[in-house]
This record gives C-alpha cells, structure tokens and sequence, in this order.
C-alpha cells in the first residue's frame, strides 16, 4: 500500500511540474496584461477627474 502511495504522489508531483511549464508563461503574460489594462484605466478616471 505505502508503494502504490508514494506512486500516486511523485506522479501528481511530476504532473503538476509539467503543468507549471507549460502554463507559466501564458498565465503571467495574461495576469501582466490585466494589470497594465487597470493601470490605464486609473490614470484615465484620474485625468478624467481633474
């Protein structure tokens, strides 16, 4: 039973290293993009404002 576990849990630990290199980049790219979209949506309410 403790084989079949430690099985389980380097595969999930395999899948979710896998999974970090191939979804980093594009999630970062995306959560980059969101950020720069609300900076400029401030500056704008703060132009706007004055």
């Amino acid at each position: 039973m403790k084989v079949v576990k430690s099985m389980v849990l380097m595969s999930m630990g395999a899948g979710a290293v896998l999974a970090y290199q191939k979804y980093n980049k594009p999630v970062m790219n995306y959560m980059n993009n969101m950020i720069s979209g609300m900076k400029e949506k401030m500056s704008d309410e703060l132009e706007n404002m004055k």
